[in-house]
């Protein structure tokens, strides 16, 4: 389907720093847009109806889903009470109000990771949002702060390794006095720890600085994983092997443990390599608007000289034929200002300075030269780099007219060949090169 302009606006612009398009409109979001099209992307909230069309959507995939594998089940039970049981509006209410549930709660959390995408992104308002929106890279980089990530900034910290070895001899040396309540100890720190760990996460998705010399939050962090460390290996090991107490939940903790941890190495890593890409996304578009700038300084005066010379040596032999050049090269300078001073232009509008430049160039160059532009429908509005065409043109003009003697022909067309994303121009020159 065809989005709004806005909405692929939003797709244009974020694509240039790689964040996908299926990140701003998903397959789902494009559908709701046929009933709302107004609504903004997830990443700015979207709107209320859009999160209950996919509550809705997915608790009923859901329901489906635990319908069928009730059926399944009760095909196998030989009781036909049994079966009817199963099928059973009591049964029914359960499975869909558990498919609800987890559809809202599922919902819920893609709701949130949008919210905080936009934040790590740095996104304005979606009404304030538009095709000249720049990421602040400070505000980027300043998210990108290892401070900012209560597990995964202190893992390379030596004080959190010291506490990690001092939490591991300090839960042997407990063992070898008090055995028998090792692996309660254990646990306790686990489940205590893991409290912490998830408290930690919290302020790592609210971007929260840790203190300039956070000693002792990296130290405590090694020393209650050190002893959840040992514990596990007490109790999966040890224990088992000289008869204490174990209890095999104390895995289940540890690798929760881990697995927060690894979330928020993930979060960093994810707002790290946004950083750099940005940053690399903005110094290309840098070094292209100062590479623009350059070729406007060359263009702009090499090519007025020229025509100036030239129309100064028709005064005097051909005064209709100067005086009319002199008109062109008032519509051509016209034309131009816009472009020269624009950081983006339109396919008409630089067809217009095209059209311009050539008429010059053909006053010049008499019959030696004949041109046609053709611009494909739906290809006016399509916005690209000013001076696009002038560069070609002049160029072909001074390479490939200047230097022959015959007569020669400058073809240009613009078209668009990829509609399905965003519109993308063809250029072709004679003999088939691209």
């Amino acid at each position: 389907m065809t989005l709004p302009p806005k909405v692929q606006t939003a797709i244009d612009v974020l694509g240039q720093y790689e964040i996908s398009a299926k990140v701003v409109a998903p397959f789902w979001y494009r559908q709701y847009l046929r009933f709302r099209p107004e609504t903004p992307p997830p990443l700015w909230g979207a709107d209320e109806g859009y999160w209950v069309f996919r509550t809705l959507k997915l608790s009923m995939s859901l329901g489906i889903f635990m319908t069928l594998a009730g059926l399944a089940i009760a095909s196998h039970i030989a009781s036909p009470a049994e079966k009817l049981l199963a099928l059973a509006l009591p049964a029914q209410f359960a499975i869909w109000t558990i498919a609800g549930i987890a559809g809202w709660l599922c919902i819920k959390a893609l709701a949130d990771w949008n919210q905080q995408e936009r934040v790590r992104i740095g996104l304005p308002e979606w009404q304030v949002f538009d095709a000249h929106w720049r990421p602040a890279i400070d505000i980027i980089r300043n998210r990108a702060d290892l401070n900012r990530y209560w597990l995964r900034g202190i893992r390379d910290a030596r004080m959190f390794q010291l506490g990690g070895f001092a939490g591991s001899a300090l839960f042997l040396l407990f063992a070898l006095v008090m055995p028998q309540k090792a692996t309660q100890l254990g646990m306790t720190v686990a489940m205590a720890y893991a409290v912490i760990c998830i408290i930690a996460l919290q302020r790592s998705n609210r971007l929260r600085v840790m203190s300039p010399r956070p000693v002792v939050w990296q130290f405590s962090n090694g020393l209650w994983l050190g002893i959840v460390f040992a514990a596990v290996c007490f109790s999966t090991g040890y224990a088992r092997w000289a008869g204490y107490p174990a209890d095999d939940a104390i895995l289940v903790f540890f690798v929760s443990i881990i697995f927060l941890h690894l979330l928020d190495a993930r979060a960093y890593d994810t707002q790290r390599n946004l950083a750099t890409r940005i940053e690399h996304t903005e110094q290309k578009r840098q070094l292209a608007e100062a590479q623009l700038q350059t070729l406007k300084a060359q263009i702009e005066p090499h090519f007025i000289f020229n025509t100036l010379a030239h129309l100064k040596s028709m005064i005097a032999t051909d005064p209709a034929s100067a005086e009319k050049m002199a008109d062109e090269l008032s519509d051509f300078l016209r034309a131009s200002l816009k472009s020269l001073r624009a950081d983006r232009t339109t396919v008409v509008e630089d067809f217009e300075l095209a059209r311009a430049y050539l008429a010059l160039a053909k006053l010049r160059m008499g019959d030696r030269l004949s041109t046609d532009i053709q611009m494909a429908e739906g290809a006016a509005n399509v916005k690209i780099l000013p001076l696009l065409l002038q560069t070609l043109l002049e160029n072909a003009i001074q390479h490939g007219l200047e230097p022959k003697i015959g007569a020669v022909s400058i073809h240009v067309r613009a078209e668009i060949i990829d509609t399905s994303g965003s519109p993308k121009l063809l250029a072709r020159e004679d003999g088939g090169r691209q």
